[in-house]
């Protein structure tokens, strides 16, 4: 009996040493389920974002071959918009306009939002409120580096043959954007606008737009 009995204790000892893994492995399945949030939570959480300041990089592709703009972008959900062109020129992006200070001559002016489409495009509040081509979002891992991407392609809604789809890449595992390639109606990319230092604010000055 007493064999018998030690016999049990040594099974009953495996046994809970043998699902003491499996049991971990189900609570981390499950705890990832529910603490990581879904493809479409992450694309509207950075469509909502409040404050963020990025540099932002247009490679435009045109008959004399590629130009590229280097640009500092500031977004506050209160106020509006900000990009800097270098020290030269700064524009302001508010509601139904756009107000442009130019440090050359000292000058500051307004100008219609129709005036330019291209720029603003790269507001992330803007490209994710673009109605989606095909409802979907995809995944990938082949187009930048070793980054892990959700990708999704919107339709721009300019009447211009060059600027016709956007597709729109976002680092999943870090939730911020890493670029846009907008195509033509033929289906040529003509713009690349990349993502640098994106950064989420908490707080930002809002004496930075005005």
């Amino acid at each position: 009996m007493i064999a018998l009995g030690g016999f049990m204790k040594r099974k009953i000892l495996i046994g809970t040493l043998v699902s003491i893994p499996v049991i971990f492995i189900i609570l981390i399945i499950i705890f990832r389920l529910t603490a990581e949030p879904s493809n479409e939570e992450i694309i509207e959480t950075l469509k909502n974002i409040k404050n963020y300041s990025t540099k932002v990089e247009y490679i435009i592709k045109n008959s004399r071959g590629e130009e590229r703009e280097e640009t500092i972008q500031y977004y506050c959900s209160e106020i509006g918009g900000r990009i800097d062109f270098g020290e030269d020129r700064i524009k302001f992006y508010k509601d139904d306009k756009i107000i442009v200070k130019d440090n050359i001559s000292n000058k500051k002016y307004e100008i219609d939002k129709d005036m330019d489409n291209f720029h603003s495009l790269a507001f992330m509040n803007q490209m994710l409120n673009l109605p989606m081509v095909d409802g979907e979002i995809k995944e990938g891992q082949e187009e930048w580096g070793d980054t892990e991407y959700l990708e999704l392609i919107c339709q721009l809604p300019f009447k211009n043959e060059h600027l016709d789809k956007a597709r729109i890449f976002i680092d999943k595992n870090n939730k911020i954007p890493i670029g846009t390639i907008i195509y033509d109606k033929k289906g040529n990319d003509k713009v690349k606008i990349i993502y640098k230092e994106f950064q989420k604010l908490k707080k930002i000055d809002k004496e930075l737009f005005y």
